[in-house]
């Protein structure tokens, strides 16, 4: 019985030839084809084209969301302010924002339309609504007899 040398460097041979043997068998599947390239853009365009009006109308309803909050607010700082002031009567309190997004009374009048403050001392602009609903209408509550009568945000975003 002969016994068979090891020679390495056929090891080496055989071992190189397998490697380029295999890399040629694979060269037509080393990528993707042109159609299946068409496939996932076509099928990622129609998913995207079912989601985006879903997610513009939650954005829209988010963007109601912060003006409901807001029109809460205002009328808890309108209602606060009445009590403190020992007011009586009917009387209409204007909102603003601050630069920092802090809500405050612009002005409030009485039920003549008579201004008692204007708001000159505070630093802000009238506050405006982030929701198509309620686009470039002012933010007011009016109070009698300390009862908010009306919340005009609230009345809009209530269907009122």
């Amino acid at each position: 019985m002969k016994i068979a040398k090891h020679d390495p460097a056929a090891d080496a041979h055989h071992a190189s030839a397998a490697m380029i043997n295999n890399t040629e068998n694979k060269k037509g599947s080393g990528g993707f084809t042109l159609v299946e390239l068409l496939v996932v853009l076509t099928i990622t365009a129609i998913l995207t084209s079912i989601a985006m009006p879903v997610f513009a109308h939650q954005l829209e309803r988010a963007r109601e969301a912060v003006d409901m909050s807001n029109a809460h607010a205002s009328s808890s700082l309108a209602y606060t302010e009445y009590m403190l002031c020992h007011a009586k009567g009917r009387i209409t309190y204007t909102f603003g924002v601050d630069g920092k997004g802090a809500l405050f009374i612009l002005s409030h009048t009485d039920e003549e339309g008579v201004v008692i403050d204007d708001g000159s001392n505070a630093d802000g602009v009238e506050i405006e609504s982030v929701s198509e609903k309620l686009r470039g209408t002012s933010l007011t509550v009016t109070l009698e007899g300390g009862r908010i009568e009306e919340n005009s945000w609230l009345s809009v975003l209530n269907g009122e």
